[in-house]
């Protein structure tokens, strides 16, 4: 279980985050919406370490890792950015890039580490997700597809499993077969592991379709919470809409 409590950011004289409490329950799929500036990716970011609050504490399983850096909080939070160079390297391949991402946490030389990829990633990850990516392992990352990249960056950041995940518009510069590829993979591991997971976007449709709970942040606060009845809403309730009649 996530705990977030009165959680405070500004950066210079701007306000990010303001006194922002939160409960994240095993199993949970929150989907977080908002105009941009309201403090999406900063929440992420003090979720993860690579932030400090101004004030708050951050609790994992009870934990108080508030002042927990950032390196040592990367086997218990996976994250997956909407970057889709960001999580990997490009040069090395994908073999390479997965083998790097099994030793989370622990110290490795180059050679040892691009050694240490186990073959059971392909049956277990690669094989029952029908993209043929086991055919790709040799590739370097920065020659695969947005999709493709994604893909593998989500099963990077769960090779050692998460106590939670933390989504960034993951599919934001994905076509729509490769989002709802990478989308329906997340959910199906998170329902089976009972990982708890948190997405930012800014697609009505998955805030209305996807996941158990839906945040709205607005002047860095929960501002509005739905439940499963989200999926009554029209996509005008959420924020803000496409006025499609006006173009």
């Amino acid at each position: 279980m996530l705990y977030l409590n009165n959680i405070s950011k500004k950066f210079k004289e701007t306000v990010v985050l303001n006194s922002l409490s939160c409960i994240v329950k095993q199993g949970d799929f929150i989907v977080i919406m908002g105009p941009n500036g309201t403090g999406k990716t900063t929440l992420f970011d003090i979720i993860s370490g690579k932030t400090a609050p101004d004030q708050g504490i951050v609790y994992l399983d009870g934990q108080d890792i508030t002042a927990l850096p950032e390196r040592k909080r990367a086997g218990l939070i996976g994250r997956l950015f909407q970057n889709t160079y960001l999580g990997s390297c490009s040069a090395l391949t994908v073999r390479e890039n997965l083998a790097m991402a099994t030793l989370k946490e622990k110290r490795a030389g180059f050679q040892l580490g691009t050694k240490a990829f186990p073959e059971k990633i392909v049956a277990e990850f690669f094989e029952p997700l029908n993209l043929s990516l086991e055919n790709l392992l040799d590739i370097p990352m920065g020659a695969l597809s947005g999709g493709q990249r994604q893909i593998i960056s989500f099963i990077m950041s769960i090779l050692k499993p998460p106590k939670i995940m933390l989504l960034d518009e993951p599919t934001a510069a994905l076509d729509p077969k490769s989002a709802t590829q990478l989308l329906s993979f997340a959910k199906n591991y998170a329902e089976k592991h009972q990982i708890p997971i948190l997405l930012i976007t800014h697609d009505p449709l998955v805030a209305k379709y996807l996941g158990n709970r839906l945040w709205i942040l607005e002047e860095g606060k929960i501002k509005r919470e739905f439940g499963p009845e989200k999926s009554n809403l029209n996509p005008q309730d959420f924020f803000h809409s496409i006025e499609y009649n006006m173009l």
